[in-house]
């Protein structure tokens, strides 16, 4: 324990990446503001803290190279069968094939 009775804990963080192309039209069907919507009634609904970042990036597939939006969503303490069920979720509103998931050991506290 520091200063003043900070203290790390242990924890687990997750990032979730998916992209906004739906993956028949490769068009960007949902909108931002339309995901964060509801994103935020699925970790209502089930008190999930997590953070929505928005970001441009590009990858090759099955059909050549393309760009598009897309979002990072940083999750701490959530089990994992509760993950995956959250990307299968995300996986079938924005209806797309593949979404990444890291999973990453860290340090954390709240102040």
């Amino acid at each position: 324990m520091g200063m003043n009775g900070f203290r790390f804990e242990n924890g687990v963080k997750y990032e979730i990446f998916i992209g906004l192309k739906d993956k028949d039209t490769y068009d960007e069907v949902l909108t931002v503001d339309s995901f964060k919507k509801i994103l935020s009634e699925i970790c209502t609904q089930k008190q999930l803290s997590f953070t929505m970042l928005t970001q441009f990036g590009g990858y090759t597939h099955n059909k050549g190279y393309t760009t598009e939006t897309s979002l990072r969503v940083i999750i701490i303490g959530i089990s994992e069968d509760e993950l995956v069920a959250l990307g299968d979720k995300l996986k079938q509103i924005i209806n797309t094939d593949t979404i990444l998931i890291t999973r990453s050991e860290i340090e954390y506290s709240f102040m």
